[in-house]
């Protein structure tokens, strides 16, 4: 079912967001890999938020243009001052995603990004959105998802419980960020399987922190 943020809980997520620093390895590891593969020239954020992810590979790739993605103004008010040294590299589009092919978005792209979004969908939407996606991507294109994983109650309890050491402020506390979940995330074996249904079985994880994995596929 689609659930689109309410404004004052975009402004709460970014206020309490805790992760920036930590997830900036990531985030670099990704581009490198797929600078390994190739020139990239298209790239794709989606629920790109304050546009961290994006801005990454706007650097790591000078001649490239970018599409950022959310539902929300008030990420895109963040995302502006964020990428505002990129100017016209950058289109901009909103709309939700659940509903990706419904968004006139170009189909040639190199690379989709998402990053911290795809654990609030069920399984069965996971296999829509990484199918939409998937129609976006050129021959050879990227998917790349750093996102958080379910690992199964036990583990799920001993990484939350660790990670409160060095992310003392809980991006899931509803009463400091407004971040709300109502269900645990996809497991891997979820995200495995859902883009093996949009085609795609070359895929690798190629880092991770706790709960949160950086998840790469390459289309054939």
């Amino acid at each position: 079912m689609e659930r689109i943020w309410s404004e004052d809980e975009a402004a709460g997520w970014l206020n309490a967001d805790t992760q920036g620093e930590i997830l900036d390895l990531p985030r670099r590891i990704a581009a490198s890999i797929v600078s390994r593969d190739g020139a990239v020239s298209h790239v794709l954020d989606i629920a790109s938020g304050p546009g961290t992810f994006l801005k990454v590979f706007l650097e790591m790739f000078p001649s490239s243009i970018g599409i950022w993605h959310d539902a929300s103004e008030t990420m895109k008010v963040s995302a502006e001052g964020v990428l505002a040294t990129y100017g016209s590299r950058i289109s901009w589009v909103t709309g939700d995603m659940y509903n990706i092919s419904s968004l006139n978005l170009p189909t040639d792209l190199d690379v989709v990004l998402t990053s911290r979004a795809t654990h609030h969908l069920t399984p069965g939407e996971l296999y829509r959105f990484y199918s939409d996606i998937a129609n976006l991507l050129r021959p050879g294109g990227w998917i790349v998802n750093l996102d958080h994983i379910y690992l199964g109650q036990r583990w799920d309890q001993l990484f939350r419980a660790a990670r409160k050491e060095f992310l003392p402020r809980k991006e899931s506390d509803e009463g400091e960020s407004g971040h709300r979940h109502s269900r645990s995330a996809p497991e891997l074996s979820d995200h495995v399987a859902a883009l093996g249904a949009a085609g795609i079985t070359d895929i690798e994880t190629a880092w991770q922190a706790y709960y949160t994995f950086l998840i790469l596929a390459k289309k054939p």
